[in-house]
């Protein structure tokens, strides 16, 4: 499928591109219609197949016209007024489908230049990635959208994966593959962790001589690794290496038997 501008403008102001397109599977040739949305989690499109979603006839105490049940069959965003919320409350949005959700959204406007934008959306890094609101079932507190806006990494508790299960992660904004990315570790840390490690003063001789193979005069004949802190050879060490290179001398200077010749 080739974006219009149009489609590419919806997907950064709701994450839904607003049509219903036809898709074509490469492996069958199968021209598929299909809704696209955005994954707010990696930032990836994502398609599902139009005929997978059964439409209501009503919405949160709101009967929908033809016309709204039409629209939201093409993928367009309808503005339905006053639903009956879970408090009991009125309230107005409107409902779009979402590729990613498998299912119909709420897309509350907000009053900017934008026109229709997402719930979960806020601000934008400086590399494009969108900032959300919500990650995962969580909302993100000012402080960690600005956080993440400025290319600092954040700590978010009870994620929710798709399976509803609840996950700790870390999360950093990824300009090169504009995403966000997801870590169990702290990837700051594990950057200063990765740097060279110096051993201490009682380790340096241990290291050098085991795992770098430098030697000094008191090491320079040693064949066995040196212990645990140690930084000359034990005099055991050095009475069997004087014994190996007294033996090495003594076969070196011993004169080779020549084999005569039998007549």
């Amino acid at each position: 499928h080739e974006f219009t501008k149009e489609d590419k403008e919806n997907l950064l102001k709701t994450g839904n591109m607003g049509r219903k397109v036809d898709i074509k599977n490469y492996f069958t040739g199968e021209t598929i219609p299909s809704f696209i949305s955005i994954d707010k989690l990696t930032n990836e499109l994502v398609s599902m197949k139009a005929d997978k979603l059964s439409f209501p006839d009503k919405i949160n105490g709101v009967d929908l016209n033809e016309k709204q049940k039409n629209d939201l069959k093409d993928g367009k965003a309808v503005w339905v007024e006053n639903m009956i919320s879970a408090k009991n409350t009125p309230y107005s949005a409107f409902l779009q489908i979402n590729a990613d959700k498998r299912s119909l959204e709420f897309i509350f406007p907000e009053n900017n230049q934008m026109g229709i934008r997402s719930q979960n959306e806020k601000q934008s890094h400086e590399s494009g990635v969108r900032i959300p609101k919500a990650l995962a079932g969580v909302d993100l507190t000012e402080k960690q959208q600005n956080d993440l806006k400025s290319d600092k990494t954040i700590y978010v508790k009870g994620l929710k994966d798709k399976s509803g299960q609840e996950y700790n992660a870390y999360i950093k904004v990824n300009p090169e593959e504009n995403k966000l990315d997801f870590f169990r570790f702290n990837p700051d840390k594990a950057k200063a962790k990765a740097k060279e490690v110096t051993p201490d003063n009682e380790h340096k001789t241990q290291v050098a001589v085991n795992s770098e193979g430098k030697t000094n005069e008191a090491t320079k004949k040693m064949d066995v690794p040196l212990k645990k802190g140690q930084l000359n050879p034990t005099d055991v060490q050095s009475e069997k290496q004087q014994k190996k290179e007294s033996k090495a001398n003594n076969q070196s200077e011993s004169p080779k038997k020549r084999k005569g010749v039998k007549v």
